[in-house]
């Protein structure tokens, strides 16, 4: 291995880069002094290129198919770009205002920077081109305001570590067809379109930060998997996350205040969000459109309208979830199901649950409190709550209209004084099953519009009517009831069965028929 000292006088044997290039052997070391050197060069052998003190080259760079080159200490300035169809390792190094709409060209090839800034001219529209099955490897370097995007790639594997990409005037990263990308410790900031879009690629965010965009954060669309770890996202002018007919998986990350949606998950793609936080949005925080999605132990709070809106035969189940603290209903459901499991929803303006729409809402083991209007209301719809408990009634604590509704081990408590009452059916039918209300004033029940409910098994001693049933409405008692706690119409019926006394009958009717037929076959 050969050393070839490159430095302009004429008492140096090589005064150019290209006649060094053109003596060395596979394997030698150029080192190249101080000066501005104004030459395009191309490399097809393997070499290694470091600069000693201030060293700028002035024109493009070209690393030729199969050849492997290092790179070290340069700057490269108003050249012709460099391009990459071998593999090329650039270690402290400027890139800056070439003379071409791209100044990195990796095509066919492998590039590994690392202390690397790409700072943009006026002329330039790409930071990093990347295409044809090449790979890259980012490392501590800077990207720097790019007209069109700073990394644009496809067909092709890229990583990020410990970098930064800023205000570009248009996108951060543009990522098309069957694209791998891995960024982790990285953050991009401040772009004018989306910061990072993805379409039929792989993206995989660990630790990064994304924000102050004047657009939409991260957009994912036509069979794209987006995977969300301990990130940030954050300050942007629309939608902080936007998943088009893909996947997400988000874990451990914090989604914040944007003027529009925290996440929008829409176009028949799947999610899986776990121990994440949504706050502080304009719009609803998580809105669900026609996709499926699990959520589990996150907290969705303090948005200016809705927390979670879920619309047009979406399929979403919530676990351990918080959700708080909202101007609207925390929870639309709109033609769609929902799960709720081990929730909390607390804190509101307006309501717990909204369903409408044939949407069904399954509701267990949570716990719905202190909010100003209806806990659930439920109009077009369906309801199944078991094992919850609902706290500090105001309003209605469940509405329900042309609805089918079971209700079954839950506890109604806290009722402050209204003329309301706590639960009201209209033109409604279905169950109240196994409940139990602390002491109040107020009415548990009105039944209105030809509803037709079943109340079993319910301890309603503390309440001052249990029941108004109106407008040709019906209303099966089955359980222990002291009379006069019903009231009704004309139009209206109240059937009480008490179940132990008609068990007795029944089992008597048995005996005498098991008596008189002498074990022959009998029918109830």
């Amino acid at each position: 291995m050969a050393i070839l000292v490159v430095k302009k006088g004429i008492m140096h044997r090589y005064q150019n880069i290209n006649q060094a290039l053109q003596d060395a052997e596979v394997g030698d070391v150029i080192e190249i002094r101080d000066g501005i050197y104004e030459e395009s060069i191309e490399i097809s052998k393997r070499l290694t290129l470091y600069g000693k003190g201030d060293v700028t080259i002035k024109g493009g760079v070209f690393i030729r198919y199969h050849t492997h080159v290092d790179i070290r200490n340069i700057r490269f300035s108003q050249g012709q770009g460099i391009y990459v169809k071998g593999d090329l390792q650039l270690e402290n190094c400027i890139i800056e205002k070439q003379q071409v709409s791209t100044q990195v060209t990796v095509n066919f090839g492998t590039l590994m920077m690392k202390n690397v800034d790409i700072l943009a001219g006026p002329s330039n529209q790409f930071g990093i081109r990347i295409d044809n099955g090449s790979s890259v490897m980012l490392i501590e370097s800077t990207l720097h305001q790019h007209t069109k995007a700073q990394i644009i790639a496809q067909n092709s594997e890229i990583s990020l570590s410990k970098c930064m990409l800023l205000e570009g005037t248009m996108n951060g990263i543009f990522a098309i067809r069957n694209v791998h990308m891995v960024i982790e410790d990285c953050e991009i900031h401040g772009h004018e379109k989306t910061q990072i879009v993805a379409a039929s690629s792989t993206i995989s965010l660990v630790n990064t930060l994304i924000h102050e965009g004047k657009d939409v954060g991260i957009q994912v669309f036509s069979g794209s998997k987006l995977t969300i770890n301990q990130c940030e996202i954050k300050h942007h002018a629309e939608t902080n996350v936007v998943v088009h007919e893909s996947e997400l998986v988000a874990s451990d990350s914090r989604i914040a205040k944007s003027n529009g949606n925290g996440l929008y998950i829409g176009e028949k793609s799947k999610a899986v969000i776990y121990d994440c936080q949504l706050f502080g949005h304009k719009k609803p925080q998580l809105f669900i459109e026609n996709s499926k999605a699990e959520i589990r132990k996150c907290q969705v709070t303090n948005g200016s309208t809705t927390g979670i809106t879920i619309f047009n035969e979406a399929d979403v189940m919530m676990t351990e979830c918080t959700i708080h603290h909202h101007t609207q209903f925390h929870v639309i459901v709109d033609a769609s199901g929902l799960v709720l499991d081990q929730c909390i929803i607390q804190f509101g303006q307006t309501g717990g649950i909204y369903g409408n729409d044939h949407a069904k809402i399954t509701v267990k083991n949570s716990r719905i409190q202190e909010l100003e209007s209806h806990h659930i209301y439920i109009n077009n719809a369906r309801l199944f709550a078991n094992k919850c408990t609902f706290n500090h009634i105001v309003g209605n604590g469940i509405t329900c209209i042309d609805a089918i509704v079971e209700v079954m081990d839950s506890q109604f408590s806290q009722c402050k004084q209204s003329p309301y009452s706590i639960f009201w059916c209209d033109k409604s039918m279905g169950r109240i099953q196994n409940c139990a209300i602390n002491d109040t004033e107020r009415t548990f029940l009105a039944m209105t519009n030809q509803s037709l409910l079943e109340l079993v098994n319910s301890n309603l001693t503390n309440v001052k009517t249990a029941a108004v049933v109106q407008e040709q409405s019906q209303l099966y008692i089955r359980g222990p009831m002291q009379a006069g706690r019903c009231q009704k119409d004309d139009s209206s019926r109240i059937i009480h069965i008490d179940l132990q006394q008609a068990t007795s009958k029944k089992t008597q009717r048995i005996v005498d028929k098991l008596s008189t037929c002498n074990g022959s076959n009998v029918e109830d």
